[in-house]
């Protein structure tokens, strides 16, 4: 068991922690996916396979490769196996495209990719764009992405034959502090920003998973979320910690979510992005507290219905206050009177305040910007890629600032409010709205934008941007919808959108957001769904 402050530094690191796993219990089902069960050795030859053929193609340490697949077994092979070799791994959302992925892959350095076929013709599109980018590997390609080059004339790989023949162990030099990972957060004035996650900082996410759920070996986990974000991470490497089983799901389905709770067993599950409140709303059965479930980690908790979810489907809620640059640092206990509302108190590893504009300390009761500092090492990011001055800022005065505005009552509960940054949450993302605001305004017909959240109708947030018109330019919303769809991932396109002569400015020029947002949605404002559009994965969707 991981302890932090306790456990030896030399085990802080993720590649070790599969090995020993392999290596103690070799057979113990690990992972459960589709009909196929995959042990700790199955996932363990995987990873040295992909590491030893990563090596072979002349990757090394330090070496930053990117990943755009979907959760799966052959994603956690990936994943230890760029971890075994002390490479960084840079897990890209699997909805990106066009400049957003180039962004990402310039600003990191990438020189590989690790992309499932699905992937291969949005990189062919970037690939003029991104000159660093000089191997992609592809799982299971198909004819047409086999014909793919780089532009230097080689063909993209088939993961296949990068794979070595040989799967044991290899000694690498890889600690604890060494980085692991570079994870991409949502850009809020700016694009978005690669967060550094070392060894231990990786793994201590799921240290505090596993106390806030107190996950034992007897659970079983079922995991929908990806890879791409450290919620998915840590799931596994929490299951992991207490050799547990975990069920492994590419995302969620509402329809399907209860049935596979049932058939496996499953006992603790990450909601996040209003999950909870789609499961509640679904109709009623007779047998909704007839299920193996004890624990939903869930951000936020659906306060409106807390006690009668609780009791419908007989489990219990918990939830916590954090993000990827300083992991989950306030978390509810289920043997506590938590008021309602509440994130929770600090996790005994940080010490938490709520600050006003000085960064003075402000009274119980009060708002202000949260933020926080650690205890131990290790145990929040060392920075942001790239970004030495936006680092710096971020930890003024040696303290963790959140941008996040929250209120702490007289015995220590933290209440978040609201982002004091400019960024919308949909569907589980953090979307940035200086990117809606950036690819919407690269229409030739807009002349300026401005991106705001509106209420969903079921949590969390609904994108919406108010644009003015080029003069001698037009343009139908359902046109400017359109653009959208084929050039943001399908969580940012915009469901509303509203034309205006002018947008509101303060005496200095600044777009007036807050008369926006509370102007809401309007009589004016075009509604894709009530025109018969829903944009999905998969892209615009016929709901008449």
């Amino acid at each position: 068991m991981y302890k932090i402050g306790k456990t030896p530094k030399e085990k802080w690191v993720v590649g070790k922690v599969l090995e020993e796993r392999a290596a103690e219990f070799p057979d113990h089902p690990i992972v459960y996916w589709e009909e196929e069960t995959y042990s700790y050795s199955d996932l363990n030859r995987t990873a040295n396979r992909f590491a030893r053929g990563l090596k072979e193609i002349s990757v090394n340490q330090g070496d930053r490769i990117a990943v755009m697949m979907s959760g799966s077994p052959t994603y956690i092979g990936v994943w230890f196996g760029i971890a075994k070799i002390g490479a960084i791994e840079v897990p890209i959302n699997t909805a990106y495209k066009g400049d957003l992925l180039s962004h990402i892959i310039n600003s990191a350095g990438v020189t590989v990719a690790v992309i499932e076929n699905d992937f291969a013709l949005i990189f062919d599109e970037i690939l003029h764009s991104c000159p660093k980018l000089r191997r992609i590997i592809v799982h299971e390609p198909d004819n047409t992405t086999l014909k793919l080059q780089i532009p230097d004339g080689n063909p993209f790989d088939d993961m296949e034959s990068v794979l070595s023949d040989m799967g044991d162990n290899f000694q690498c030099d890889v600690t604890s502090e060494s980085t692991a990972c570079i994870m991409f957060t949502s850009g809020t004035t700016g694009p978005s920003k690669g967060v550094i996650i070392n060894n231990a900082f990786e793994l201590s996410f799921a240290v505090i998973f596993n106390e806030i759920v107190s996950l034992k070996q007897s659970d079983i986990t079922y995991n929908f979320l990806p890879f791409f974000h450290i919620a998915g991470k840590f799931i596994l490497l929490g299951t992991m910690f207490v050799n547990g089983k975990m069920i492994l799901r590419p995302r969620f389905s509402v329809e399907k979510f209860w049935k596979d709770v049932r058939r496996f067993g499953a006992t603790v599950t990450v909601g996040v992005g209003g999950i909870c409140q789609m499961l509640y709303a679904q109709p009623r059965e007779d047998n909704d507290s007839s299920n193996t479930l004890r624990m939903i980690y869930s951000v936020p908790n659906p306060h409106d219905v807390l006690e009668q979810f609780k009791s419908r489907f007989n489990l219990e809620l918990t939830e916590g206050y954090g993000s990827t640059e300083a992991n989950i640092v306030v978390y509810t206990r289920p043997d506590e009177e938590t008021p309602l509302g509440a994130a929770g108190r600090a996790a005994p590893y940080y010490d938490i305040r709520v600050v006003d504009t000085n960064d003075q300390e402000v009274s119980a009761g009060i708002s202000g910007e949260i933020i926080v500092r650690p205890k131990y090492p290790n145990i929040l990011m060392e920075g942001y890629y790239g970004l030495p001055e936006k680092t710096l800022e971020t930890f003024k005065n040696l303290w963790f600032h959140s941008g996040d505005r929250g209120m702490m009552d007289k015995n220590g509960y933290l209440f978040f409010l609201d982002r004091m940054k400019d960024a919308i949450r949909r569907r589980g993302e953090n979307i940035s709205s200086f990117e809606v605001e950036r690819i919407t305004a690269k229409h030739a017909a807009v002349s300026e934008v401005a991106a705001i959240a509106v209420p969903a109708d079921v949590g969390e947030d609904e994108v919406k941007v108010v644009v003015v018109l080029q003069s001698n330019k037009i343009i139908t919303e359902s046109e400017l919808f359109q653009h959208c769809a084929q050039e943001m991932p399908y969580f940012m396109v915009p469901r509303f959108i509203e034309f205006v002569d002018n947008l509101p400015r303060t005496p200095t020029q600044k777009v007036r957001k807050i008369e926006l947002r509370t102007l809401g949605v309007t009589k004016s404002t075009w509604d894709c769904e009530e025109h018969g559009m829903k944009i999905t994965r998969r892209g615009i969707k016929s709901i008449t």
